[in-house]
């Protein structure tokens, strides 16, 4: 029997993605979907959850280019988890969706249809690691 991780999600972005490129040169774009959760019963508070997404090459290029904060979106990827030392030296782990395909699900500003759909059937380079060295100012590594 295969494992499978996928996931897919459907959310906004929280802020502008943060597009990147390693020091071998591979294009890696880093943003965040805030997606509602179903509410059951009375209480309806806290029914948000914040998904970090990281996507490669191709993907990550168009990400950064036509992704805004407020988008909606629809992504389809895996789930990976990691750990990386802070600056004081402590570990940190991190949950994160590895994105393989991303559909922007609203007209932008400049384009002309919604439903433009963007695949890339690449991982990472086994080579290459994300190394968060933004400077942690917060517990949140994204």
């Amino acid at each position: 029997m295969a494992n499978l991780n996928r996931i897919i999600l459907v959310g906004r972005l929280t802020a502008d993605p943060e597009g990147r490129t390693t020091t071998e040169g591979t294009a890696v774009t880093k943003f965040r979907l805030a997606v509602e959760r179903p509410v059951t019963g009375v209480k309806r508070e806290d029914n948000t959850d914040f998904i970090d997404i990281v996507a490669w090459q191709r993907l990550a290029e168009v990400c950064a280019q036509y992704l805004k904060k407020g988008r909606l979106v629809l992504v389809e990827g895996r789930i990976q988890n990691r750990s990386f030392d802070d600056q004081s030296g402590q570990r940190r782990w991190v949950t994160e969706v590895i994105a393989r395909n991303m559909t922007m699900l609203e007209k932008g500003q400049g384009q002309e249809t919604a439903g433009k759909r963007e695949e890339a059937f690449v991982a990472p380079p086994a080579d290459e690691e994300f190394v968060d060295d933004s400077g942690l100012e917060s517990d949140l590594p994204f």
